[in-house]
């Protein structure tokens, strides 16, 4: 059994060209019944699931195009939160660190004093503090697995896809169908 990872990752072997994907991609996400939205770059792409259906826990999968040295391309994908949840979850970790931190050099500081070193109180709190933080991470995870599921089989769709349906998704106008 895998150990859960806080970023989980995966990679696709690609048979035809990259760029192809990203056009199907494109094409996919221009689509009004898309369960996804994002923006495909020019080597690869950032997905969220959309708007309507978005939650605090929702996952944002970003997706690069990259070559092996064999020159066989391929797509790693990486799972994380919304980037701006991300921001929070770091900002918490650093005020946690920065308690623990303090706390250790009070504690210090009181005990060279030969006074009684309550601060280093703060150090096992901020411990647990991180630890509670960092299982938060996976019951987000748990929350938004049905959506990682969603967003991860829509790019499979798009890999697997007849190599010429992207060419005909581009034609055809936005108003013409699915």
């Amino acid at each position: 059994m895998k150990r859960p990872r806080m970023r989980p990752t995966f990679e696709i072997d690609l048979e035809h060209g990259g760029e192809e994907v990203l056009a199907r991609l494109r094409a996919r996400l221009a689509r009004k019944d898309s369960p996804a939205e994002g923006n495909v770059l020019r080597s690869g792409a950032e997905l969220s699931t959309c708007e309507r259906d978005i939650h605090f826990w929702s996952p944002h999968l970003s997706i690069e195009l990259r070559a092996r040295p064999d020159g066989t391309a391929y797509l790693h994908g990486c799972f994380g939160p919304n980037p701006g949840l991300w921001m929070l979850f770091m900002t918490v970790y650093a005020t946690i660190a920065l308690f623990g931190t303090l706390s250790a050099m009070f504690g210090i500081s009181q005990w060279m004093l030969h006074a009684p070193p309550w601060a280093f109180l703060g150090v096992p709190l901020s411990i647990a503090l991180g630890a509670f933080t960092y299982g938060a991470v996976f019951i987000g995870q748990g929350l938004g697995a049905e959506e990682m599921y969603m967003l991860r089989s829509f790019v499979d769709r798009c890999v697997d896809g007849p190599p010429d349906s992207a060419r005909s998704e581009l034609v055809r106008s936005p108003g013409q169908g699915s």
